[in-house]
């Protein structure tokens, strides 16, 4: 059937009516123009099947949109299959070979198509079959629309959308070099739909949107994202300073919806500010730095304004790394995890086997990256392992090497003793208490070899998750060890009341205490209070023969830093500390 016949029937079934002057505009113009001069009118994405010889075109947005290379494609069974989601290409494969057939004449399913980012997308994908001149199906004509998009404009605030907001971007005919996109979220507005009911929460959205539309000037313009979040867009400005009298402006509108309101609810909103030429970038980065923008100011707290700054978009670009990294190490047997323990020395006599009485368990971590290993800080990675989680499993690996290597040791030194920091996240999450004793009972030791440290202010709150875990720990025989001591809001009371082992000054606190005198007669005051209510003391941070000295003045229960050694690797922590018999003797 040729294209006239085809025009011819569908117009006898009334689903075609085109006057005659349209199909002469339209009659000179090849089927490759006009698909282009249609697709560049619509949203939808156009194609055309050839299926006899298994060749297809398809619009140009599409390749912007999908894993396709080409428009015209020269292997569609290969080609497509490839582009649909592996969970529906049994299904697709199934209704296409229909079609071939020709037991199929109208397509019509739905089904996920790959994104660039080999990301599943929602597709609508519909169109006719038609024959050749022998009946056989020649060619699948059609359009295909994703489902799941986003709506182009919001009914309750009365704004388009991000949709348009893109589109405006992308309209632009000269490169943008002025201006600034600024993101607005309302802050804790959760609450206001928690307290108060989604129809309120919508009259909120639009009145807060009302209340921006009288700031803007004539060359702004507002649009509504999602949910609490909007954007404002100025290509004209020359200042930032614009930025923050219109956030102020906004600001002070709010204050007046709130009071005609009668406080019926109180809210702020915060914003993060780009500058426009970001989006030469592309609309993808740019929406990645202004959501980031926006992070930053609520984590500022409520009401705040963040100008975006590179250097902390590469951090928070590294963090990612880096977590991405911790999880992938995790996954595999916690590869590129490390022990390193840093000797602690007895100041008292009666030490049987030497000075050596125990060892700090310190974590670290080598990041494998494109470039190679890459040690980080603990400062670094630690922080991210407790904000994901990931200290529960890492903490665990720790935890178990320093149970086995205490173990080993006490073959040489009978009451060595380890020290493993925990934090609050493994207590409150990670049922730490069960694995220090079960790592305790699996590696035969007393239950006082294994100390556990957390710094003061891990625990000022005393909530009841904590003071279970500190009576298990009691109970079994568990030292608990008070880090950092010095540097947060410990009193005598709260040591009295939590009978730790002993407490660890601050290394900080003893340098100041070794370079000012008047800091010293407070860290003296500090040891004798402590061991008048019968608590020891450890002092870390020596790092002078000298500072050791006036520790043993000042009758310190024991020392640890660089000046009896650094943290370092298993073997080494041996060679140098337990199998020397000069470093573990006298000093």
């Amino acid at each position: 059937m040729d294209a006239q016949e085809y025009k011819r029937k569908r117009k006898r079934k009334g689903s075609l009516v085109m006057n005659k002057d349209v199909y002469g505009i339209l009659g000179d113009l090849t089927a490759e123009i006009l698909l282009e001069i249609i697709a560049e009118c619509m949203d939808d994405y156009l194609y055309v099947i050839d299926l006899q010889n298994n060749k297809m075109e398809i619009s140009q947005s599409a390749l912007d949109r999908f894993m396709i290379s080409e428009t015209h494609v020269r292997n569609v069974k290969q080609e497509i299959m490839s582009v649909v989601y592996k969970e529906d290409r049994t299904m697709f494969a199934k209704h296409m070979q229909a079609v071939m057939d020709g037991k199929e004449k109208v397509h019509d399913i739905h089904y996920r198509w790959l994104d660039k980012n080999g990301l599943p997308v929602w597709v609508n994908c519909r169109g006719v079959v038609i024959d050749d001149e022998d009946g056989k199906p020649g060619y699948l004509v059609g359009c295909l629309n994703e489902t799941g998009n986003q709506r182009r404009a919001d009914n309750v605030t009365g704004l388009l959308g991000g949709m348009e907001f893109c589109a405006y971007l992308r309209s632009q005919k000269k490169p943008v070099t002025t201006g600034f996109l600024m993101h607005i979220g309302i802050d804790d507005f959760a609450t206001v739909n928690e307290t108060h009911g989604s129809n309120y929460g919508d009259y909120v959205l639009k009145s807060v949107a009302d209340c921006m539309k009288e700031c803007l000037s004539g060359n702004q313009r507002l649009y509504h994202l999602v949910a609490d979040q909007y954007v404002i867009v100025d290509l004209d400005s020359t200042s930032m300073d614009d930025a923050i009298q219109l956030k102020k402006k906004i600001g002070e509108k709010i204050d007046e919806f709130i009071i005609s309101e009668k406080y019926e609810v109180v809210f702020s909103a915060s914003a993060g500010v780009i500058d426009a030429s970001t989006v030469a970038e592309g609309y993808e980065e740019c929406r990645k730095k202004f959501e980031f923008s926006l992070k930053k100011a609520k984590r500022m707290g409520k009401n705040n304004i963040y100008f975006y700054r590179q250097e902390d978009y590469e951090k928070f670009q590294r963090n990612g790394r880096i977590i991405s990294a911790l999880r992938n190490s995790i996954a595999n047997g916690c590869e590129g995890f490390e022990v390193y323990y840093q000797p602690i020395y007895s100041l008292k006599e009666k030490c049987v086997s030497g000075r050596v009485i125990g060892a700090e368990a310190l974590m670290r971590y080598t990041m494998v990256t494109e470039e190679g290993k890459e040690w980080l800080s603990p400062v670094e990675f630690i922080p991210l392992l407790e904000k994901t989680g990931l200290i529960i499993p890492a903490g665990r690996f720790v935890l178990n090497e320093a149970a086995k290597m205490c173990r080993e040791i006490q073959q040489y030194i009978p009451e060595f003793s380890v020290n493993v920091n925990i934090s609050c996240y493994q207590i409150e999450h990670g049922k730490i208490a069960d694995k220090i004793l079960t790592a305790v009972r699996d590696n035969g030791l007393m239950p006082d070899r294994i100390c556990i440290e957390m710094t003061e202010s891990g625990f000022m709150d005393m909530t009841p998750v904590f003071c279970k875990f500190r009576k298990v720990l009691e109970e079994n025989g568990i030292q608990f060890v008070i880090d950092d001591f010095g540097t947060g809001y410990s009193n005598l009371h709260c040591i009295s009341d939590m009978n730790p082992g002993y407490v660890k000054m601050d290394k900080d606190f003893t340098a100041k205490a070794m370079s000012c005198e008047r800091d010293y007669e407070l860290f003296k005051k500090i040891i004798e209070m402590v061991h008048s209510i019968g608590i020891r003391i450890c002092v870390e941070g020596i790092e002078k023969e000298d500072w050791h000295l006036k520790m043993k003045e000042l009758q310190a229960d024991y020392l640890q830093g660089y000046f009896f050694g650094k943290p370092c690797e298993k073997k080494k922590f041996m060679e140098e500390f337990v199998c020397n018999p000069h470093n573990n003797g006298v000093w």
